[in-house]
């Protein structure tokens, strides 16, 4: 574990927030490029990459807060001290507010919504490659107790080994990391084929729905399901996480809305 990677001077460098930074710059590069082929200027799509990165920050920690809440209930003030926390962010929610935000951008600029959706969501896929080795380094997100080979240890001090000791947990951060790599890799092959518009998000949604999904079985911190007011706010059913129940939400909305953008797509062709 290495949250800090190195100091500039007496300046500590978070291995998290570089990784946060790296994918933010590269991301911001490719949904640039891709676009521009859409006539998109590569200025404005900085700005939206902005807003975009505020609103993930943001949703990750007021989903973190929500499901979390009886961390906060002695002291309110801490809510809004996420830069006190290394542990007080929860990606999916900033994915889904992120999402939310740049729709919004993008029907307030009267751009091409669907087909701009598709230029810039690989850089989520990206975004989620990198952030996911800064959290393996800061001892963040790790999953639950392993005895196969694939484990890994923490040393003393950090999260994981105050909850397992020295034992071996799997890296779930290097899991979802790989998984991000993948989802890349299958958007931009697939965007090379002939789509309707809205194929490639809509193709997201799903691949990262299930994935997340999956991962879920083998996280520990964020496992068990929340519990606001004495019951779970998202949980359907004993033993299935908030991420979870959110996951599948994203890979039911992910077939319903290719179905309707492929019909629409075909009725506009006709």
């Amino acid at each position: 574990m290495h949250p800090i990677l190195f100091k500039i001077g007496s300046l500590p460098v978070n291995s998290y927030g570089l990784m946060l930074a790296i994918s933010f710059l590269l991301g911001v590069k490719l949904a640039s490029r891709r676009a521009f082929k859409l006539g998109i200027p590569g200025d404005d799509t900085v700005n939206l990459s902005i807003w975009i990165m505020a609103a993930a920050i943001v949703g990750s920690r007021a989903f973190y807060v929500v499901t979390h809440m009886d961390q906060y209930a002695g002291d309110p003030l801490a809510v809004v001290a996420f830069w006190n926390g290394l542990y007080g962010l929860s990606m999916l929610g900033g994915v889904v507010l992120a999402m939310i935000v740049g729709f919004a951008w993008i029907i307030k600029k009267k751009w091409p919504l669907w087909s701009f959706a598709d230029a810039i969501i690989p850089s989520f896929a990206l975004g989620i490659f990198i952030t996911r080795v800064g959290c393996y380094f800061n001892g963040c997100c790790f999953g639950s107790e392993t005895a196969c080979s694939l484990g890994v240890s923490y040393p003393s001090g950090s999260l994981p080994f105050s909850i397992f000791g020295s034992a071996h947990v799997h890296p779930t951060q290097l899991y979802s990391s790989l998984g991000g790599l993948i989802i890349l890799v299958l958007l931009l092959w697939a965007d090379r084929r002939r789509n309707f518009p809205g194929f490639i998000f809509s193709m997201f949604l799903g691949l990262y729905g299930a994935t997340r999904f999956g991962m879920e079985e083998f996280r520990y911190f964020d496992h068990a399901p929340s519990n606001v007011l004495g019951y779970s706010v998202f949980a359907a059913r004993p033993g299935m996480t908030d991420n979870q129940l959110i996951s599948l939400g994203m890979v039911a909305a992910s077939f319903v809305l290719g179905l309707w953008l492929y019909y629409r797509d075909r009725k506009s062709s006709s």
